[in-house]
């Protein structure tokens, strides 16, 4: 069945649990917000508890995306704060990493987050490895264990750090919006980045088309509301896993908005109906979940801000 359609869910409702679905890490909590039945690939939530240390060199034989939601992550010496970015391949070495106050991540994992440690061998081993790897999807590839293609690897974004850049944005949405961009994949084209909206875009006339992509979208409401004409209102924390052509929206905000999203086997593609469809900024809250979400798909109670 591979990851099911889900949109969308407010992660706070989503219990804690007690370590990752893989060997690495069982003293950190998580919660799972989409798994893949087919590989074990997962987004996740993972809190580091205040202190947490790692002094043993080590690595996974997944690759490892994330964004840091709170606190801070120290890798290698560097320093993850609040809303940096990495993407590590398969086989990265990790030779120390800590927190000293806590932290929580989006945390996106392409495979079983299974821990392999490593003493002394090589940082990468990347030339021979891609030409063995390319034009396959990087979700898929067989890496040796002390190696990693270095063409996949984004050590340190600080978005904090970039402008916002509306020339990325497809010209067939409403003006206004903007993009930071994260990563693209040098084999699959899939790509991460910051997606923002200022408040008070409201399609013309309250009516616009729902749209599809023919690859996943997935999102997730990093600040701000995000109005779903046809599903309700995501506030922060909320979470789409958005399957291939399927039909949703229309979509606007009020409040404005900042999301993390990443498209998954392919580049962004939206595809528009041709027929508009009214818009209200309060439509009933109708999620569509699988089974294992729907009792957390109770709407996030919105707060006054006096």
């Amino acid at each position: 069945m591979a990851r099911p359609h889900i949109m969308f869910v407010q992660a706070q409702m989503i219990p804690w649990s007690r370590g990752l679905h893989g060997n690495a890490r069982a003293d950190v909590d998580c919660k799972t917000l989409s798994r893949d039945d087919t590989d074990d690939s997962a987004s996740c939530i993972v809190r580091y508890p205040a202190g947490w240390q790692r002094s043993i060199s080590e690595r996974l034989d997944c690759h490892e995306e994330f964004l840091v939601l709170d606190g801070a992550l120290e890798i290698n010496g560097r320093l993850y704060e609040k809303h940096t970015y990495a993407f590590l391949p398969a086989g990265y070495l990790r030779e120390r990493a800590s927190s000293r106050h806590g932290c929580v991540l989006l945390d996106l994992f392409y495979g079983t987050p299974n821990l392999q440690h490593a003493a002394g061998s090589p940082r990468a081993a990347s030339s021979q490895h891609a030409s063995s790897t390319q034009h396959a999807s990087s979700a898929q590839q067989t890496r040796s264990p002390a190696s990693f293609d270095e063409r996949l690897l984004v050590e340190y974004v600080n978005p904090l750090a970039m402008e916002w850049d509306p020339g990325l944005v497809d010209p067939q949405l409403a003006r206004g919006v903007a993009i930071k961009p994260l990563r693209t994949d040098p084999y699959t084209g899939e790509t991460s980045f910051l997606y923002c909206s200022p408040p008070h875009r409201v399609p013309p006339g309250m009516a616009k088309p729902q749209w599809t992509h023919p690859m996943v979208e997935e999102l997730y409401t990093l600040e701000g509301d995000y109005v779903w004409g046809d599903l309700g209102r995501m506030q922060r924390g909320g979470y789409c896993w958005w399957r291939e052509n399927v039909y949703h929206g229309p979509a606007g905000t009020d409040t404005g908005y900042n999301l993390f999203v990443r498209t998954v086997n392919g580049p962004l593609v939206n595809t528009f109906d041709t027929v508009k469809k009214p818009f209200s900024w309060d439509p009933p809250h109708r999620p569509v979940l699988p089974p294992e979400l729907a009792p957390y798909g109770q709407p996030l109670p919105r707060q006054p801000n006096y």
